[in-house]
């Protein structure tokens, strides 16, 4: 059966597809996925044995007033709320109604996969914002990717101007739900042009929502590093984790400061 995958309908939902067929995401990935006439469910659906992946994707551009926390807060609320809002909301439709996924705005081609058994399957979800970088760079330096502190919680924690949030920084948006992975521009390529397969990409988001949702906090000066971390780490099964040495287990606060990634990038076993 030849199986007719939809088109981007915008800008960035092409980008992603683009991203998505050059990857070993092309055999998983279906763009564009409805759940009726004319609404879609999310941009991207990515169903690899138990695990459902959602991709909502933003391309917000960044406002410039001056003001960089209002200009921050504005930003937030389009690019990565609203997204994160969508993928809630794409979760919650899949597991109420599993079979009513289409791959066409008219709802003619069905959805080609079986949905994993609720009772299974792991949903982990994506929020690809796009528009930061550039101005993440003209006022942090480094690749422009955001910054990641696992310590804000709620979307409250990311206001700049009222609670403290900082620019270019993000957390855990809703500890109450399914976890958000917030990747930008720069670090989505690196994230999907690193990891080999489908299974190393599942079991990164998966350790790092583990990792995340420990108790521990966590502060990284982007994705990548992070990502070089994890790479560069194996636990006893000899498989990469967030394997934290002994001597600084019992700490609360963990940094991964910025050069992990160009030390991984420049090291003989990369």
């Amino acid at each position: 059966m030849v199986i007719e995958k939809a088109e981007g309908v915008n800008e960035s939902e092409r980008y992603l597809q683009k991203l998505c067929d050059k990857t070993f995401l092309s055999l998983w990935s279906y763009p564009a996925v409805h759940k009726e006439k004319g609404k879609e469910c999310c941009d991207l659906l990515v169903i690899f044995e138990n695990h459902v992946i959602i991709f909502s994707d933003k391309d917000c551009q960044f406002p410039d007033s001056g003001q960089i926390k209002n200009d921050w807060n504005r930003w937030f609320k389009k690019a990565i709320k609203k997204s994160a809002e969508q993928a809630w909301g794409a979760e919650r439709w899949i597991k109420k109604y599993p079979n009513q996924l289409f791959l066409d705005s008219l709802c003619e081609k069905p959805f080609p996969l079986e949905i994993p058994n609720l009772s299974t399957a792991k949903f982990h979800l994506v929020v690809v914002a796009h528009g930061s970088s550039t101005r993440c760079q003209q006022e942090h330096g480094g690749s422009g990717s955001l910054m990641i502190n696992s310590s804000m919680k709620g979307f409250s924690a990311h206001d700049a101007i009222k609670n403290g949030g900082i620019p270019f920084m993000v957390g855990d948006i809703d500890p109450s739900r399914t976890f958000v992975h917030i990747l930008d521009d720069t670090s989505l390529e690196i994230v999907v042009d690193t990891l080999d397969t489908i299974a190393d990409f599942v079991s990164y988001l998966t350790d790092k929502e583990k990792f995340f949702r420990s108790g521990k906090a966590v502060i990284a000066s982007g994705e990548e590093d992070l990502l070089a971390y994890y790479l560069t780490h194996a636990n006893d099964k000899n498989q990469s984790d967030f394997i934290i040495a002994s001597q600084v287990d019992n700490r609360t606060l963990l940094i991964f400061e910025e050069g992990f990634w160009e030390q991984f990038v420049q090291s003989p076993e990369r």
